[in-house]
């Protein structure tokens, strides 16, 4: 590309962070302003913000002004979970006319869970001649817009089965405190119903699998419980005693037809023996194509959203999601 797509980036927090090195690495990407709410980073230069070596020359500001949007193409929005709580920035990123793309895992496919606020996004993008994309490993790839790749060499589908496991061993304290790791199984619960355990995403994935498939779920679960240790499990500097959690196992399930046609399995526990990410399709051909090991989900979530800034950025204008878009691919 002649000239570089310019970048605006809201949320300068750990995922915003790694995300910075994927941004600056790339001579058709220009990132010239981000917008942080945290007092401490407001003011520095980006460079710093993201920890790299040299200055950026671009200072983190504490809000978005029409003057920043002015200056930019597509906004790289790393910041919350839930639609509802995004849309503040999308509707001002919209209004000044910026492409968006977002870790936001409820946008996604936010069409049958919130399908009014869904068509309000859409049809003020439209009305902004701009493109709107939720994307990362999972809600975005590997648990939906990958599955429905792989049925294109399926002359039918009954079925899919799709698996997540990780072994969060080597993760970082952090993660392992979030998926409940050491947590006794009473205290386990109790982050399970104030909703701080749960991977966000998975309804949002078989909503999307359906859609493209042409089924009409009837309804979809999402269960979420621990990964119990049945012996001690040790680390270089922890250990969990048995009859503990190890980890949480979130199973989502959805039904057409009183049968159920989707199963995704997410688990991500210290001490599993084989991580790996499946799929499996029961059709005609079956196929199974497992990624031993399982892919890392901090490099694929930085490098997808990378990699989808110009592809949205040439996408007709709307609320569009990761299997009505051109193909990504590493640029």
């Amino acid at each position: 590309m002649s000239n570089p797509i310019r970048i605006l980036h809201i949320g300068l927090g750990p995922l915003g962070q790694m995300l910075g090195p994927y941004l600056t690495e790339k001579d058709h990407l220009q990132v010239v302003g981000a917008v942080d709410a945290d007092p401490e980073k407001s003011g520095r230069d980006l460079g710093a913000a993201y920890n790299l070596d040299r200055p950026l020359n671009v200072v983190v500001e504490g809000s978005l002004d029409a003057g920043m949007m002015n200056d930019a193409d597509v906004a790289v929005v790393t910041t919350v979970s839930d639609i509802r709580a995004l849309y503040p920035t999308l509707e001002q990123a919209m209004e000044g006319g910026l492409n968006v793309v977002s870790t936001c895992e409820e946008l996604a496919y936010p069409w049958d869970a919130e399908p009014e606020l869904a068509r309000r996004v859409d049809d003020l993008a439209k009305a902004n001649r701009v493109s709107i994309l939720g994307t990362g490993v999972n809600p975005g790839f590997l648990m939906d817009f990958l599955p429905v790749a792989t049925t294109a060499v399926c002359r039918n589908v009954d079925s899919i089965l799709i698996e997540r496991i990780q072994d969060a061993s080597r993760r970082r304290l952090p993660f392992r405190q979030k998926i409940g790791a050491g947590l006794s199984v009473d205290a386990f619960q109790k982050r399970v119903r104030n909703r701080q355990i749960r991977h966000v995403g998975l309804t949002q994935s078989m909503q999307m699998i359906a859609s493209r498939l042409g089924w009409s779920l009837d309804r979809t679960e999402d269960i979420v419980e621990p990964v119990i240790a049945r012996t001690e499990v040790r680390g270089k500097d922890w250990s969990i005693q048995a009859g503990r959690a190890t980890g949480v196992n979130q199973t989502g399930r959805g039904f057409a037809d009183n049968r159920e046609v989707l199963t995704l399995v997410f688990r991500a526990a210290v001490g599993e023996s084989q991580p790996r990410d499946r799929i499996r399709v029961f059709g005609t051909p079956e196929v199974d194509l497992t990624v031993a090991g399982g892919i890392n989900g901090d490099v694929a979530t930085c490098s997808i959203v990378t990699n989808a800034i110009p592809v949205i950025h040439r996408a007709p204008p709307g609320l569009r999601t990761m299997v009505d878009i051109a193909p990504i691919s590493a640029s």
